[in-house]
């Protein structure tokens, strides 16, 4: 798509923070062959090609003829920001645009070093949706040790970009996780370690019950503050568990106030054992019943053994209960995305919300900015914009900025607030169909009224495309995952009013669109992006 950039906005070439690359002698650290220090960063500008926040009024920087630059984060709020160029360019950019410090989380699920390549499915959006073939998203492989060098120049960037109370949550899997530990540790130091987080991802079937030397079934987050000290923010979690009336009898007593465990009373006073005794809640085993001793203040059991407290599970309903309890560091109540299919966006290492939301909920409140510079699907940003966080994303793979955004295009259009999508000028040229795809008709009906209708797409002139034709419907809408309409694009910067993103992969765009304009000429942009990742914008003026 059209974008502008304006050179006098272009930030010298600066050093984004002081590197103390290595660790003092007698202190274990991990070297590799081709180990560095960290090179300063070149600073490229970005430029904003879209906003998309059709319900709100834009800021008076969006409206902006030709804005380059991301907002200064004192500017509170602030808008969410998607980048769309290499994380250590990204990185290097806040930094000099003074979003030192401001992060309150950063998770990063970077690639795991598994030697393989990532792709995307393709398939027709039609009552057969027939698999076309799959486009590569990504690719995880490395020669030498340049992935640990890779991870290593990025860590020091993320950690400066880190408030003081804030923390980083990095994803790995057992290829690397030894080693990324290390890396953090020589980063972020040894004091601020908080947490090593298993996961299990998956639950192993079929051939992988079988695996030499059993299946690798959990994935690992290192967790680390920026400065313990402060002290890291932390807020408490519990999970419910949840039981049918078969399973609670199986696993837990019962009396007349439903089904409950027991516990050792730990510190509580004589006085709250009284209390607890008085509501029912206190335990004597072998069929005894509790004694109270007011002389001696103590309370026992009459046939011997230890009191215990009653914890009751919470009736939901007639054959349903649940119980609460703490977490720690084993997280086996959160699936992975293979048992959680309504989720799937089509992205290959897609991570699941409730993964995301429990590491939100822990690190940060309402407001605070979280940052995910390994964006991939967009989960990280779609589940804090979700829960009223603030965020920064980015990606090097157009196709991941592509999922991204429409998934965030999905929230904004039920919640807002909107979003802004910066391109850096290093970034790859994104993906443009031919020429001529595109058959458009714009009308005015009236003054402030015009019809938008898309007459025909064709896909790209590519084996793909042939293998399309066997299978497509004649109509075209089989080959459009969605449509993005500006009714009044300035030249510069897209800002989507009317979007049509079919949520079920069955489902089609709609083709015809009524939009509200001005009533002098105005220019209006479509953009379709169809089901192999190819983009084409069409501008007309009514």
């Amino acid at each position: 798509m059209a974008a502008v950039s304006d050179e006098s906005s272009i930030i010298p070439t600066t050093t984004p923070s002081v590197i103390t690359p290595f660790p003092p002698a007698g202190r274990a650290m991990l070297t590799w062959d081709g180990k560095a220090a960290p090179a300063p960063v070149p600073v490229q500008s970005a430029r904003l090609v879209e906003v998309v926040d059709p319900h709100a009024q834009l800021p008076l920087l969006w409206l902006m003829p030709q804005p380059t630059l991301p907002p200064d984060p004192s500017d509170e709020p602030g808008p969410n920001l998607l980048f769309y160029g290499d994380n250590q360019a990204v990185l290097a950019h806040l930094l000099a645009r003074g979003w030192r410090g401001k992060v309150k989380l950063i998770y990063i699920d970077p690639p795991f070093d598994s030697g393989g390549d990532y792709s995307r499915k393709v398939r027709l959006r039609h009552d057969d949706p027939h698999l076309l073939g799959e486009t590569v998203q990504y690719h995880d492989t490395w020669s030498g040790d340049s992935y640990l060098q890779f991870i290593y120049e990025r860590l020091f960037l993320l950690r400066d970009l880190l408030a003081e109370d804030g923390c980083i949550w990095l994803h790995c899997d057992y290829r690397q996780v030894h080693r990324l530990r290390l890396l953090l540790e020589e980063v972020f130091g040894e004091e601020n370690y908080l947490n090593t987080i298993a996961w299990r991802s998956q639950v192993a079937r079929g051939a992988k019950v079988d695996a030499f030397f059993f299946p690798y079934s959990t994935q690992y987050l290192e967790v680390f503050a920026k400065n313990r000290a402060m002290p890291t923010h932390w807020s408490p979690q519990k999970k419910r568990i949840f039981f049918s009336r078969s399973e609670a009898a199986a696993k837990f007593m019962e009396d007349s106030q439903g089904f409950f465990r027991t516990s050792d009373p730990g510190t509580y006073s004589f006085a709250k054992l009284k209390e607890l005794h008085a509501e029912g809640r206190l335990y004597a085993p072998y069929g005894g019943e509790i004694v109270v001793d007011e002389a001696n203040q103590r309370i026992t059991c009459s046939n011997g053994g230890n009191v215990g407290v009653k914890y009751y599970l919470t009736r939901l309903g007639r054959d349903r209960f649940a119980v609460e309890r703490g977490i720690d560091n084993l997280w086996e109540d959160i699936p992975g995305l293979g048992t959680t299919p309504g989720e799937d966006v089509g992205y290959p290492t897609q991570k699941t919300e409730a993964l995301l939301r429990r590491i939100i909920s822990v690190s940060t409140r309402a407001g605070d900015l979280v940052l995910d510079c390994f964006m991939g699907s967009g989960t990280t940003a779609a589940v804090a914009h979700k829960m009223g966080r603030r965020w920064i994303g980015c990606d090097i793979g157009y196709g991941a900025v592509q999922t991204a955004r429409r998934r965030l295009q999905h929230i904004v259009q039920e919640t807002g607030p909107g979003f802004a999508l910066y391109h850096l000028d290093n970034a790859p040229v994104p993906k443009i169909s031919e020429p001529g795809a595109v058959t458009l008709r714009c009308t005015r009906l009236d003054a402030q009224t015009a019809e938008v209708e898309v007459v025909d797409y064709q896909a790209p002139a590519q084996t793909t495309r042939r293998r399309a034709r066997a299978h497509v419907a004649p109509d075209w809408r089989a080959l459009v995952d969605a449509i993005d309409i500006d009714p009044a694009y300035n030249g510069a910067v897209l800002r989507p009013v009317v979007m049509d993103l079919p949520r079920k992969r069955r489902a089609v765009v709609q083709g015809r669109y009524l939009v509200q304009v001005a009533e002098t000429p105005t220019q209006i942009a479509v953009r379709v992006t169809d089901i192999f990742g190819q983009e084409q914008m069409i501008v007309e003026t009514v």
